[in-house]
C-alpha cells in the first residue's frame, strides 16, 4: 500500500502532530507513506524517520483561494507520478485540494474530521469533499458529521487520535526544577497549566480569569500556558490588568519535548469552548496530571467526572476557578484523579492500536467495500 498524507502545514499544533505520528507508525507497520504540506517545523521529524515530505503550497484558510486552486493540478501530478494508491487529507483546504486532485488522478480519498464546522456554508454544500471514508476523532464529531452533514453511518469511522503512551511518565518522575526556574516559575508552588493553540475557541482567556479567582483563595498557585497563536498579547494584557502577570507564564514551549512541560503541571486544564477530542488532555492524563476539562465534545467522552478528572461547563469561569481551588487544596483527590487518568490513558489511548484501525479503513477503501 502506498499512501500520501496531506495537511495544510507542519508547524506545531494538534493536526500536525497527529499527521507526523500517523506517518511514523504507518511506516513502522510496513506502509509506504509520504506527507505533503506547505512545510513547517515538524518536517525535520519526518526526515529523521526517513519519511518523504513533498512541498504543496496550501497554507491558506480559503478552499476557493488562488493557492488552493493552483495546488490542485500539482497535487494530481504528485499522486499520479508517485503512484500513490490512496490519499488521506486532514484540514479543510487539504481535503478540497486532495479531493479535486484525486478526481483528476483517479485516486480514492480518506479524510479525518478534527472538530466541528458550520454546515450552512456554501463551500461545504458545493464541495463536501469528505472522501470515501471519513474518520471522526470522537463520537461527538461522528454524530456531527451524520446529523449536520448527512454522511451515511457506514462512511463515518470513529477513531480517537492516539498518543505514544510510553513517552509519558508521571510528573513526579520527570519534574525538572531547572526547567521550572528557567521558565520563571517556582518549584515550591502548585502549577496549573494548559497546552494548545492560543485562540478564542481554546478558552485560555477564561482560564486566566478563573486562575485569578483561584489565586485569591490560594496564593501558592502559578499558571503555565504552553502554545503559540494570535491571542498571546491579549492574554498577557489580561493577566496584567488583573494584577496576576507575575504568576502567569505563556511560552511557545519549543525547546523541550512536550512531555517535559506537562510534567511541570500539577493541575491540567482544557478550558475549550468547543473541542473535537483534546489531544493535549489525553497527553496530560498519560503524564499523570489531575485534569479539569470543559464538558463538551471529546473531553466529555474521555473524562469521567469525579473519577478520571473534573468537568465544568464551557465558559463557566467561576466553576473552573472552584475546580482549580478544590484540586489545589485537596492533595488526596488530586493524586487519586491523576492515577485514574493515567490508568485510562494507558489502557485506551494507544497510538499503535488506533493506527491499526486506520489501516483497516484504508483497506476497506482499496477493496471497495
Amino acid at each position: 500500500m502506498k499512501l500520501l498524507l496531506v495537511t495544510t502545514h507542519l508547524d506545531m499544533g494538534g493536526i500536525s502532530v497527529y499527521t507526523v505520528n500517523l506517518a511514523r507508525y504507518l511506516q513502522k507497520k510496513g506502509i509506504d507513506v509520504a506527507v505533503a504540506s506547505s512545510g513547517g517545523k515538524l518536517v525535520e521529524r519526518l526526515h529523521r524517520e526517513g519519511i518523504d515530505h513533498y512541498r504543496l503550497d496550501i497554507r491558506t484558510k480559503s478552499e476557493f483561494g488562488i493557492k488552493a486552486l493552483k495546488a490542485v493540478p500539482a497535487a494530481a501530478r504528485l499522486v499520479k507520478d508517485e503512484r500513490f494508491q490512496i490519499v488521506h487529507a486532514q484540514t479543510r483546504v487539504a481535503q478540497v485540494v486532495a479531493c479535486l486532485g484525486g478526481k483528476i488522478s483517479g485516486t480514492p480519498l480518506v479524510t479525518t474530521c478534527h472538530g466541528f464546522f458550520r454546515h450552512d456554508r456554501l463551500g461545504r454544500r458545493l464541495l463536501p469533499c469528505w472522501g470515501e471514508r471519513t474518520i471522526a476523532i470522537s463520537g461527538s464529531v461522528g454524530e456531527h458529521l451524520r446529523k449536520d452533514f448527512g454522511l451515511r453511518e457506514e462512511r463515518v469511522k470513529v477513531i480517537y487520535n492516539g498518543i505514544e503512551t510510553d513517552r509519558y511518565t508521571p510528573g513526579r518522575d520527570l519534574k525538572d526544577n531547572g526547567l521550572i526556574r528557567r521558565m520563571g516559575l517556582s518549584p515550591d508552588k502548585t502549577t496549573v497549566g494548559t497546552v494548545g493553540r492560543l485562540s478564542p475557541v481554546k478558552g485560555q482567556d477564561h482560564l486566566i480569569d478563573a486562575f485569578g479567582g483561584a489565586l485569591k483563595k490560594n496564593g501558592s498557585l502559578q499558571l503555565l500556558i504552553i502554545g503559540e497563536g494570535p491571542e498571546k498579547e491579549s492574554l498577557l494584557e489580561k493577566a496584567r490588568r488583573k494584577g496576576i502577570s507575575g504568576d502567569v507564564v505563556i511560552d511557545a514551549g519549543l525547546d523541550e519535548p512536550l512531555e517535559k512541560y506537562l510534567a511541570l503541571m500539577d493541575i491540567f486544564c482544557l478550558p475549550s469552548l468547543k473541542e473535537g477530542l483534546g489531544l493535549s488532555l489525553m497527553e496530560a492524563m498519560a503524564t499523570g496530571c489531575a485534569c479539569i476539562a470543559s464538558d463538551t465534545g471529546g473531553p466529555a467522552e474521555i473524562i469521567e467526572d469525579g473519577r478520571t478528572g473534573l468537568l465544568v461547563l464551557p465558559g463557566d469561569r467561576r466553576a473552573l476557578a472552584a475546580a482549580i481551588t478544590r484540586l489545589a487544596e485537596d492533595g488526596g483527590l488530586r493524586s487519586g484523579l491523576a492515577e485514574a487518568a493515567r490508568g485510562k490513558a494507558l489502557k485506551e489511548f494507544s497510538l499503535e492500536d488506533n493506527v491499526d484501525r486506520t489501516i483497516e479503513v484504508y483497506r476497506e477503501v482499496l477493496d471497495g467495500s
